[in-house]
């Protein structure tokens, strides 16, 4: 009994050291930091601004009068990580590293294929997936602009975190990192009509990558990222599927899970 006694308060002082750690670093909930820098990705993206009563996103922008419920299907696009590349200095901070380029295409894979799954796999009624655009469809635009690893894996796989770019925040957040803070993506996107291409909904939002007690991850420059994007994929599941007045939140800065 005594040695049950002593293994429950053993458990009990790590969950409370744990959880003073979190408290004492003062963490803000759902890992959301500062904006990051417009891209280039968005037209007019000055247009955007915070609308946390509905909205998870740093910034978002919606067109005056458009409803929800003139939509039925989505078609998710090719996720474009062109401006992470070039605009933020990865290609030109570690010249002649094709992988990098490779590992930005299974990245962006990665990010589609993760928010078909999030929509497939999510039996609540509302907005289902379309293969191609048409009448009552909106066109899912995704762009990846920014990634900032941590300092250990940049020094695993010997890559040299940008220092320049044309948007200085940018260049912060990746040096940030390096120096110890943590790791953190940014994602830009927008909706578009299936039939005009109207611009119907923009959003960008930068997030950092969850507290874990072990981290079990095969080193990659983007593998901080994965938790990141599931959570911005379940997020516009949650919008698209929800009415409009209720509040998609942040997730919880910390997490027990090891993967």
């Amino acid at each position: 009994m005594n040695g049950k006694r002593n293994i429950v308060r053993s458990i009990t002082v790590i969950c409370g050291c744990i959880i003073s750690g979190v408290t004492l670093v003062s963490i803000p909930l759902g890992c959301k930091t500062a904006s990051a820098p417009d891209s280039g990705f968005l037209q007019e993206s000055e247009r955007m601004t915070p609308r946390r009563e509905r909205f998870p996103f740093n910034r978002v922008w919606v067109k005056p009068g458009v409803q929800k419920e003139d939509y039925d299907y989505m078609v998710i696009s090719p996720v474009n990580t062109q401006y992470l590349m070039e605009n933020t200095g990865w290609k030109a901070a570690n010249p002649g590293n094709m992988n990098l380029e490779d590992s930005a295409r299974e990245l962006a894979q990665y990010t589609e294929e993760t928010f078909r799954d999030a929509f497939l796999n999510d039996e609540r009624p509302g907005m289902k997936l379309a293969s191609r655009p048409g009448p009552r469809t909106v066109v899912l635009e995704l762009a990846i602009v920014e990634l900032a690893p941590s300092k250990a894996t940049l020094g695993a796989l010997r890559l040299a975190a940008p220092a320049f770019g044309p948007a200085v925040g940018i260049a912060v957040g990746a040096g940030s990192a390096a120096a110890g803070g943590r790791p953190s993506a940014a994602i830009e996107g927008r909706l578009k009509d299936g039939v005009t291409g109207e611009t119907l909904l923009m959003f960008a939002d930068r997030q950092e990558a969850q507290m874990r007690v072990v981290d079990l991850k095969a080193v990659t420059w983007w593998g901080h990222a994965k938790g990141i994007i599931k959570d911005w994929a379940n997020q516009c599941v949650e919008l698209a599927k929800t009415p409009k007045d209720y509040q998609v939140k942040d997730r919880m800065p910390f997490t027990l899970s090891p993967w």
